[in-house]
């Protein structure tokens, strides 16, 4: 049976602050991709909407703790088949508890049913929160990703009709209209 090597806790620390990153971090255009008119200075653009980042955080955080939920789910199997054909629980019902047994028991064979439980209850802790980080984020990113969607719709609406702007300057006043027609 292989060994899987947690990450520890540098990884999973850079794991939560890369989107936490992201958000504080305006969006520039890569070099293969023309600036956008409100990076020059014309404004107009569309900018930067940093619920939309926040949102595909969101998701790739779900995908991850999907993945990991999974990765759980199997080990938890994995330890379940280990302790189903160890040695040591052929000597108990179906109905006893090989886990409690094995606590008690001196045999050499329930050290190592020891470790089994204690890695089996662990993997099982960890699927059930990974599987709700995955369930919360989801929703999360789809929160998200909606609300900045409607709100540059409702950007985009507010800019249709007619604007009348006062224009004050040395020497000169005025009125100017814009608009759709």
């Amino acid at each position: 049976m292989r060994k899987f090597v947690s990450p520890g806790p540098l990884v999973s620390a850079l794991a939560v602050l890369v989107p936490l990153i992201a958000l504080s971090v305006p969006g520039a255009a890569r070099a293969d991709e023309p600036a956008s008119p409100s990076a020059e200075g014309g404004g107009g653009g569309p900018g930067w909407d940093g619920r939309f980042v926040a949102g595909m955080s969101a998701f790739g955080v779900s995908a991850v703790s999907l993945g990991l939920g999974i990765l759980s789910t199997y080990q938890v199997y994995q330890a379940n088949e280990a302790i189903r054909t160890s040695v040591f629980s052929a000597q108990f019902t179906q109905e006893q508890s090989v886990c409690v047994a094995a606590e008690s028991s001196a045999d050499p064979g329930a050290g190592v049913l020891r470790e089994t439980c204690a890695r089996g209850n662990t993997y099982n802790t960890l699927q059930y929160v990974m599987y709700g980080l995955h369930v919360g984020a989801a929703f999360a990113g789809t929160y998200l990703v909606v609300t900045s969607v409607l709100a540059a719709e409702k950007k985009e609406g507010a800019g249709e009709g007619i604007a009348v702007v006062p224009v004050v300057s040395a020497g000169y006043a005025g009125v100017v209209a814009s608009g759709a027609f």
